[in-house]
């Protein structure tokens, strides 16, 4: 093998992180820096700075948060920015340079822009306290590739980096609106399929599912969080409590990384 095949072979190997299946490890030691990068809307507000605070405690390492909630919303959004094709440049580079760096992401994104025309997703109905009109699990096909995507763009712009990856789904804010409505059976298998969703696109990827749903309603989702004190005074957010409670059973879920 001549000399510049080889060193072309070895910055290969440097470039993907080990080209006999050696991943550069996370950061360690008293001065280790990781970067926390939260992808999602509205519904993970807080989360960074309560999982941050969570992380510190267990590792003894500085985190840097880096919050995409307020831009991010839909998984179609999140695949527009990443692809480039948005007009906010700024926010493409800084959302693609902080993936790169981030030692840890969590990612929620919502269906509303991942629509098959054939036979598309509308769950609206349950917002307004009404039956769904279309929530059957094949409605979520297009949600699930778009997902899945966001996750291979995320592992690509690690380049083999150690990377711990959580996703999490979305509670249900809205349990006794939907008693009171007669369509809480409708609505809730809706919100079952939601989070089979989220689940099987993280499962493309071994990627572990913390479900917020499950966590917040409990396991039979009959129970309303806003008596536990977990969604705020607008009825729809998660208050501090349920983002430091969600911050808490991620961190219980430990800090190996995510293998794909």
């Amino acid at each position: 093998m001549n000399s510049l095949r080889f060193m072309g072979l070895l910055l290969c190997c440097a470039v993907l992180a080990g080209c006999f299946g050696v991943p550069e490890p996370l950061p360690q030691g008293p001065d280790a820096v990781w970067d926390l990068v939260i992808i999602g809307d509205s519904s993970l507000r807080y989360l960074g700075d309560a999982y941050a605070t969570v992380i510190e405690e267990d590792m003894g390492i500085e985190v840097e948060v880096h919050d995409f909630t307020p831009m991010t919303a839909t998984a179609g959004g999140v695949l527009e920015i990443l692809a480039g094709n948005t007009f906010n440049n700024f926010l493409y580079e800084s959302l693609e340079e902080r993936l790169s760096e981030a030692e840890v992401v969590v990612l929620w994104v919502n269906p509303e822009a991942s629509v098959d025309p054939k036979n598309p997703l509308d769950m609206e109905g349950c917002f307004n306290y009404q039956a769904p009109k279309n929530c059957q699990p094949e409605t979520f096909d297009t949600y699930i590739a778009d997902v899945k995507d966001i996750w291979r763009q995320i592992i690509k712009l690690r380049r083999g980096k150690e990377t711990i990856l959580r996703a999490v789904d979305f509670y249900n804010p809205l349990l006794d609106r939907w008693i009171e409505s007669g369509v809480q059976t409708a609505c809730t298998e809706c919100w079952d399929n939601l989070s089979d969703a989220v689940r099987l696109a993280a499962e493309a990827y071994d990627i572990p599912l913390l479900s917020v749903y499950d966590a917040f309603g409990g396991p039979e989702h009959n129970e309303d969080p806003r008596l536990k004190g977990f969604i705020d005074e607008d009825g729809r957010h998660p208050s501090a409590l349920g983002a430091e409670f969600t911050a808490e059973l991620l961190g219980a879920m430990g800090y190996e990384p995510t293998i794909p």
